[in-house]
């Protein structure tokens, strides 16, 4: 019974080790606000592209205009953005839902994402629409280790309208 809770407390402790501490960052350029570790360096931060990284994830947001995305749009526009930048991916994810996943109601953005592989390390790649200004589609991709998962599922989840 004791091995059993020292192991159980080593469990712990290394799960707690590798999460990060998550704050709310804004985008001032669209109004939009989400969730990244407090580590993070912000590379870029411009209205052409919001890029910021630390030693386990990497994110990339680039807005395009003019899109007005529909749902078979957003499908067809993220599996493309998947080819084009060479994300593998298998037709369901790790959770079993089929890809890409629609989003009806991401905080207020309606979305569709994809979960997979670039270069060896885990990735997903989100697209959102604002509903009230679909003229604005936000590309979001985000690249992070292994043992960064529920990190990841984190941040993907956090965006919203500001």
């Amino acid at each position: 019974m004791k091995q059993l809770l020292f192991a159980l407390m080593l469990i712990s402790i290394y799960t707690m080790g590798q999460a990060q501490s998550l704050k709310l960052w804004t985008w001032d350029t669209y109004k939009m606000k989400f969730k990244l570790p407090d580590d993070m360096t912000v590379e870029e931060n411009s209205a052409n592209k919001f890029q910021a990284t630390n030693n386990v994830i990497t994110i990339d947001i680039y807005p395009r205009e003019g899109e007005n995305l529909t749902y078979s749009g957003m499908k067809n526009s993220i599996i493309n953005w998947a080819s084009k930048t060479g994300l593998s991916y298998s037709d369901d994810n790790i959770n079993g839902d089929e890809q890409p996943i629609y989003m009806k109601d991401l905080n207020g953005y309606w979305g569709c994402a994809i979960d997979g592989k670039k270069d060896g390390f885990p990735a997903s790649m989100l697209l959102l629409v604002d509903p009230d200004y679909t003229d604005i589609s936000f590309y979001v991709y985000l690249s992070y280790n292994d043992d960064y998962y529920r990190d990841a599922v984190q941040i993907l989840k956090s965006f919203e309208p500001k």
